[in-house]
C-alpha cells in the first residue's frame, strides 16, 4: 500500500473523529458559535514518530515487489525456452562410441590371433624347410653326379652327333626327374603345412567369433545401462522443481508479511492520532474535529497540538 493511499484512507477515517466535545451551553441568551477543531491529517501522519518506520517498511515492500516481478519475468522466459532433445542426440553419440570401441577391441584381438598364427606357421615352416633341405641333399646325391658327368662329357669329349644327341637326351631326362622329385616334395610339404595350420586357423576363427559375441554382449549391456541412465536423467530434469518458482513463492510470502506489517503499523498510527486528537479536543472544549481536506469551515487548527501529543 503506497503512502498516498495510506493518507487518503487516513483522511476518510478522520473526517469526523472527535465526538468528545463538551455539552452545549444552556445559555438562552444567544446561541454560542460551535467550537470546532481542524486537523491536517497529512501533516499529522507525516510528523508521527512512527511514520519513518512506515516509510522503511514501504521501501522494503517495494524492493521485494520488484524481485517478485523479476522472478515472474525470469520464470516466463524459462518456460518459453525449448527443452533440449537429450535422448536422441546422446544415444546416437553413445552408439557411435560403442561401435568404435568394438572395432578397436576386435582389431586388437585379430592382431593377437594373427601374431599367434604367424608364430606357429614360422615354426612349422622351419621344420619343413629342414626336411626339404635333407630331402634335397639326398636327391642331389642321386642326380647331381650323373648330371655332372653327362654335362662334362658333352663339353670335353669329342662325340658324334648321335652320341651328343643321346647324352643330351639322358641329361634332360635326369634333370626332369630331379625337378619333378623336388616339385613333388615341395608340394607335399606345402600340403603338410596347410593340413597342420588348418586346425590352428579354425581354432583362431572360433576363438575370435566367441570373443566377438562376448564383446557384443558386454557392450550391449553397457549401452542399455547408459540408455537407462540417460532416460532417468531426462526424467529427473523434467521433474526437478522450478527453483525460480520456489524463489517466487518465498518472495511472495515475504511481500505479504511485509504488507501485513505495514497495515498494522498504519492502523496503529491512525489510532494514536485519533486518541491524541480526542484528548486535545476535550482539553480545549471542542464539539467536533474535522479534517481540513474535506470540510472548509472556520475552526481552530489543532494539528500541531496533536503532533505534540503524539511525540510525547
Amino acid at each position: 500500500m503506497s503512502t498516498r493511499r495510506f493518507l487518503i484512507v487516513t483522511l476518510a477515517l478522520m473526517m469526523l473523529v472527535a465526538g468528545c466535545g463538551t455539552k452545549k451551553d444552556q445559555d438562552t441568551k444567544a446561541p454560542a458559535q460551535p467550537q470546532v477543531g481542524i486537523i491536517d491529517m497529512n501533516k499529522a501522519v507525516k510528523a508521527h514518530p512512527k511514520y519513518n518506520q512506515f516509510l522503511t517498511l514501504e521501501k522494503q515492500a517495494n524492493t521485494i515487489a520488484a524481485k517478485v516481478e523479476q522472478a515472474a519475468i525470469t520464470q516466463q522466459n524459462q518456460s518459453n525456452q525449448t527443452m533440449p532433445e537429450m535422448p536422441q542426440g546422446n544415444m546416437a553419440e553413445l552408439n557411435k562410441a560403442f561401435e568404435q570401441e568394438y572395432n578397436e577391441k576386435m582389431a586388437v584381438k585379430q592382431n593377437e590371433m594373427n601374431t599367434r598364427l604367424a608364430a606357429k606357421e614360422a615354426a612349422l615352416h622351419k621344420t619343413l624347410s629342414e626336411e626339404l633341405k635333407v630331402y634335397s641333399e639326398e636327391v642331389d646325391k642321386e642326380f647331381q653326379p650323373q648330371i655332372f658327368n653327362l654335362q662334362l662329357k658333352l663339353k670335353t669329349v669329342q662325340l658324334t652327333k648321335e652320341e651328343t644327341t643321346s647324352l643330351q637326351g639322358q641329361l634332360e631326362t635326369l634333370q626332369t626327374q630331379y625337378a619333378k622329385k623336388m616339385d613333388e616334395k615341395q608340394a607335399q610339404l606345402v600340403k603338410q603345412m596347410e593340413q597342420a595350420m588348418a586346425p590352428e586357423q579354425a581354432a583362431v576363427q572360433e576363438e575370435l567369433g566367441a570373443y566377438s559375441n562376448q564383446l557384443n554382449q558386454e557392450l550391449s549391456k553397457q549401452a542399455a545401462a547408459k540408455e537407462a541412465e540417460i532416460a532417468v536423467r531426462s526424467t529427473q530434469q523434467t521433474t526437478i522443481p522450478d527453483s525460480t518458482k520456489l524463489v517466487d513463492d518465498d518472495l511472495s510470502q515475504q511481500l505479504e508479511m511485509k504488507q501485513q506489517e505495514m497495515r498494522a503499523l498504519q492502523d496503529s498510527i491512525i489510532e494514536n492520532i485519533k486518541d491524541k486528537t480526542g484528548k486535545v479536543a476535550v482539553e480545549r472544549g471542542f464539539e467536533a474535529v474535522l479534517t481540513n481536506a474535506l470540510v472548509n469551515v472556520s475552526g481552530v487548527d489543532i494539528t500541531d497540538a496533536v503532533i505534540a501529543e503524539c511525540n510525547k
